[in-house]
């Protein structure tokens, strides 16, 4: 039996082995990541095929020893984020947790000069510490585990398809342009990265705002977006107690489309400043019970039903203590005594909050 012939089969034995530890490392790093509350788009793993093992052998047999020992890439992991800034972070957790062979990995990132475009990515080559030993098993294995943003890892994937899977040499104007492409893309990175960074500044001041209870600002698409965000927990609670538990997460475009919405009701009312909208909503907390006595099993119904999101919970108790009684019975569908459950609820809270 020769050598190839030899590591091939040891291969094929561990395989098994192999997809287990990479289920369990893909599991464990997305959990890393969760807690860390890094977002990604998301995480790729992969054992190396038995055909790519084997060329690869052949290719270089010289080189390794001892193949599933030396081969630093049978196990793969692919992390893909959004920003390229949380490059670094990511790096930074698998130090904390992992033991990196810095000598076989490649940040390609620092390796371009400044003159030069292309393939960006890290590549890290890891082991557990020893100290998991006893925690994971398998802990000898090693793994390359792939960072890069979304946008890298298209044009990557489109490089590949190109360049390397084709059976003719693609012209050096044609990889002029790949390499173009890989410039605007790194520049488009790096604007997100600006963006992402606008974004907080916006969020930070409204968070301070909301720690210092001042709701006195101007209610529009930005102040009631970041306020919803965040009172989502404390309204989900009034939810629970009104027996609404099947809250939903809207795509953005269909968010801002309800919040177009709360703002059209809520200047109908005159209610131009967020502090209106904090006191619908502490007026409701403060009168859950008293509400549930009040309103009929059809309006609770009905409330249960539309009420799917902190907005359309707001739009609903705006409409519900605010709207012409007659237009809550067009857009509601109630009945007389709904109705006149709803006067009685309406005139209650009113005399509470004078």
């Amino acid at each position: 039996m020769n050598d190839i012939t030899h590591w091939v089969e040891e291969f094929e034995d561990n395989m098994q082995e192999y997809e287990i530890f990479i289920f369990h490392l893909q599991q464990k790093i997305e959990r890393i990541l969760k807690y860390n509350k890094i977002f990604y788009v998301k995480t790729e793993a992969r054992v190396k095929s038995l055909d790519s093992f084997t060329k690869k052998l052949e290719l270089k047999k010289d080189k390794y020893q001892n193949p599933l020992e030396d081969m630093t890439d049978i196990l793969g992991i692919r992390i893909i984020t959004y920003y390229s800034e949380d490059l670094d972070s990511i790096l930074k957790l698998l130090k904390e947790n992992f033991k990196i062979d810095y000598k076989n990995s490649a940040n390609k990132l620092k390796s371009l000069k400044y003159n030069e475009m292309g393939y960006l990515s890290l590549h890290y080559i890891c082991k557990y510490k020893p100290s998991q030993k006893n925690i994971y098993g398998c802990n000898d294995f090693k793994f390359e585990v792939q960072i890069r943003t979304a946008l890298q890892h298209i044009w990557a994937q489109i490089d590949h398809q190109l360049r390397y899977k084709t059976l003719v040499d693609i012209p050096n104007k044609v990889q002029r342009k790949l390499f173009r492409i890989s410039a605007m893309l790194e520049s488009i990175d790096d604007e997100f990265d600006s963006i992402k960074h606008e974004v907080q500044v916006v969020e930070n001041f409204y968070k301070d705002r909301f720690d210092e209870k001042e709701y006195s600002l101007r209610l529009d698409l930005s102040s009631i977006n970041y306020y919803l965000k965040y009172n989502d927990h404390f309204i989900r609670s009034i939810c629970k107690k009104l027996g609404v538990f099947h809250f939903n997460n809207f795509e953005v475009a269909k968010e801002e489309k309800l919040e177009k919405k709360l703002i059209k009701f809520a200047l109908k009312f005159n209610k131009n400043r967020l502090i209106y909208i904090e006191k619908l909503v502490n007026r409701i907390y403060k009168n859950i019970d008293l509400i549930l006595e009040k309103l009929d099993k059809n309006t609770l119904k009905k409330i249960n039903y539309l009420v799917n999101s902190s907005c359309s919970f707001v739009i609903t108790f705006l409409l519900l203590l605010n709207e012409d009684i007659l237009e809550i019975q067009k857009i509601y569908k109630l009945t007389d005594f709904s109705l006149e459950k709803i006067k009685d609820l309406r005139k209650i809270i009113l005399e509470i909050s004078n």
